[in-house]
């Protein structure tokens, strides 16, 4: 299969040929559906694609999971399924909550691979709950905490204000650590990329080829967003290199004015590049975002990159746009998770721990700068 950009992602219309089996009965209740390998091997897809289109099956509950036995069917009713990592030593396992937001863009699924993968090596059970608001977050944190989780993994969903949730588990001394994200002001366990640096080294990659007129793009700017960081490394770099700072060449805050819908987000990065005619260059803080640039620049007759150079922060679903594989700041999904987790097995240990963890990130050079 590939991926072409007037098609869902991949992983997505994986999810729906799964899905159809399912509901059309050549799939069973109980039935063990193909491995991770074979399921590559059918579709010709990379083993992420394939972890993305299980994972929304499970979060739908139409499958589940068991570890080391594989992916089966689920009974529509019997009881819902948690998505449970087990281990079949006899050894006393710890168990862990990973709350997380419902995305299935790449950087979260690497991050959930190598969480799983961390716990598989340390003979650790998973629990693993997803949220696209705070209520939801909030919901699920209380679920993981009755479930009797020795400690949380949390990625935060973006908020205006601090999760009262997570605020909580510090005042209940509850061990937790932040994955990908962190409260500024507060102190917790946290794991995240280096987004300042991320925001720096784009910029300044950016300016050494020539640009001067830099359009920064973002979706929400809240006190759990890596936005932020991002966008102070953009602007120390700016001011650095004595670029004129321009306000009108930032559109920030996207995700609120248009509720993450494709449409109206790309219209309205195509009217902002209509009314920018001076940008030549586009740091995406978002891969979709990136996407959705490349594609409103096509709309309105700019080519990439001799018209408008674009930068995303992760690698987009699209590697390839039209003969283009974006140049992108990447980060260390699996180190992320992985650091996330012996991050919290110490906090289990000693509850008093408070620590910050940042990972580096790289600047892949590509075809769209």
């Amino acid at each position: 299969m590939s991926q072409t950009s007037g098609n869902p992602p991949l992983y997505l219309q994986i999810r729906g040929m799964l899905k159809d089996k399912i509901e059309q009965g050549l799939l069973q209740p109980g039935d063990q559906i193909p491995t991770e390998a074979e399921l590559v091997q059918q579709y010709g897809v990379s083993r992420i694609t394939i972890k993305g289109a299980l994972k929304l099956l499970v979060e739908e509950g139409l499958v589940y999971r068991i570890a080391g036995k594989g992916t089966f069917v689920s009974d529509p009713q019997g009881s819902d399924a948690l998505f449970v990592q087990e281990n079949d030593s006899a050894a006393p396992m710890i168990k862990i909550g990973f709350q997380s937001p419902l995305t299935n863009d790449e950087f979260s699924l690497h991050l959930l691979q190598g969480v799983e993968e961390a716990c598989k090596e340390q003979n650790i059970a998973l629990i693993i709950r997803t949220a696209t608001t705070q209520v939801e977050e909030k919901e699920g944190i209380r679920f993981l905490r009755a479930a009797g989780v020795d400690g949380l993994l949390i990625f935060p969903v973006d908020g205006e204000a601090y999760s009262e949730a997570i605020l909580n588990l510090k005042t209940d001394k509850i061990p937790f650590v932040l994955i990908d994200r962190y409260l500024p002001g507060i102190h917790t366990n946290a794991v995240y990329s280096d987004n300042y640096q991320g925001g720096y080294l784009g910029t300044e990659y950016l300016i050494n080829k020539g640009h001067k007129q830099i359009g920064i793009l973002s979706g929400s700017k809240s006190k759990t967003s890596s936005s932020e960081d991002r966008f102070s490394g953009y602007l120390d770099m700016a001011k650095k290199a004595g670029l004129r700072i321009e306000p009108a060449h930032w559109l920030t805050r996207t995700d609120e004015f248009t509720y993450m819908d494709a449409a109206t987000t790309h219209n309205m990065i195509k009217d902002w590049l209509e009314a920018q005619t001076d940008i030549t260059a586009v740091f995406a803080f978002s891969n979709i975002l990136a996407v959705h640039t490349a594609e409103a620049a096509q709309d309105i007759g700019k080519k990439i990159p001799e018209d408008l150079a674009i930068l995303s922060f992760d690698a987009p679903y699209i590697r390839d746009y039209q003969g283009h594989v974006f140049s992108r700041i990447q980060q260390q999904e699996g180190k992320l998770g992985e650091e996330a987790i012996n991050l919290l097995l110490e906090a289990i240990k000693d509850p008093s721990l408070l620590r910050k963890i940042i990972i580096p990130v790289t600047l892949i050079e590509g075809r769209t700068t």
